[in-house]
């Protein structure tokens, strides 16, 4: 059955995602496109192997030719990992932090943007990448860390990926994997550029550093609130002491906890000097305010082991400073979306 879906303008909430995945499942295995790439899953996704594949998908949609791109959602691109026609096998998705740290030694970092998402498709997790489109001005995207495959030459650094129907193909003239004409095609698509499009450049790196920025305070501010409960639950031991306490903050988990406490503060300045809007500013305060209102640690500093009532209160400062973290990533994730479109 052909991939039916309206592709005429682009799909980036979760429910347009659902569908997107919902009619992989249904397509053809033919039917794989210029705009969508599909893989069954992988083990690790943060895997070198995993990762440069994924990494390849992105590359190969994010230097497609302008025109090609946009005649299908808008330009935008897809690859999604845990479905194929006829099968959800699922994929297993790691924090975003972890997944984009992985993928990002292939892309680099900053540009080309893309975002992941995660779609459920009959009770399991399906992986949805979506690419920005590609624009006149662009450059073109390299391969930014050599790969080598269990069997088969190296993937050199500095290699170009171009998606074509079906499959993502090395762009190199030596090797005749595409047309002189798609590398011209490149080529004119990098000289271009306009001034306006270059400011449009200059944005989408602004906007893609503010959502680092964020992704990195998430990641930390969680990491605090686990260390946090962990420590909270400790201090009920009736062996629990200020010098038990001095001697945690000396173990490596009171150094995290320490610097996690430190990037938190120092990402919530940067994004208050960044944006104004309250979407991302309010949760990010809610979360700063969380635990430096000395709730979470009252049960700790008390000189002996804490008492039932301080932890619940210390447990319901972390479970709000977990709720603000999680408002401000998906605030951010459909704001920072947008760009592009």
């Amino acid at each position: 059955m052909a991939l039916t879906i309206d592709t005429s303008r682009a799909l980036r909430t979760p429910d347009q995602l659902l569908v997107l995945a919902r009619a992989v499942y249904e397509a053809s295995p033919e039917d794989e496109s210029r705009c969508i790439e599909w893989k069954s899953g992988y083990v690790d996704l943060t895997s070198a192997s995993s990762s440069f594949a994924t990494g390849r998908a992105i590359l190969g949609l994010a230097n497609r030719a302008v025109a090609v791109a946009r005649s299908s959602f808008e330009g935008v691109g897809y690859v999604l990992v845990g479905i194929e026609p006829g099968d959800v096998s699922g994929q297993r998705v790691p924090d975003s932090a972890e997944l984009f740290n992985a993928v990002q030694r292939y892309t680099g970092h900053g540009q080309p943007y893309w975002n992941a998402h995660t779609v459920e498709v009959d009770g399991q997790t399906v992986l949805v990448i979506v690419v920005e489109p590609p624009r006149d001005g662009d450059r073109i995207w390299l391969l930014q860390k050599a790969y080598q495959p269990p069997k088969g030459p190296l993937v050199p650094e500095g290699t170009v990926f171009v998606r074509q129907v079906g499959a993502t193909e090395r762009a190199s003239r030596i090797e005749l994997d595409i047309s002189r004409i798609e590398l011209d095609m490149l080529q004119n698509r990098l000289l271009s550029g306009s001034e306006a499009e270059a400011a449009a450049l200059r944005e989408a790196t602004q906007q893609r550093e503010l959502r680092e920025l964020i992704a990195d305070l998430v990641h930390a501010g969680k990491r605090w609130t686990d260390t946090a409960r962990n420590l909270i639950i400790t201090s009920a031991s009736s062996s629990w002491t200020m010098k038990a306490m001095a001697e945690w903050i000396d173990t490596d988990s009171g150094r995290q906890l320490v610097a996690d406490a430190e990037l938190m503060k120092r990402n919530v300045r940067k994004l208050r000097l960044s944006t104004d809007n309250q979407l991302l500013v309010r949760p990010a305060m809610e979360a700063q305010d969380c635990f430096e209102d000395g709730k979470i640690f009252d049960p700790v500093y008390r000189g002996g082991p804490s008492q039932a009532d301080d932890r619940s209160v210390g447990y319901q400062s972390i479970n709000a400073m977990r709720a603000a973290l999680d408002t401000l990533e998906a605030n951010a994730v459909e704001l920072l979306a947008r760009i592009g479109s």
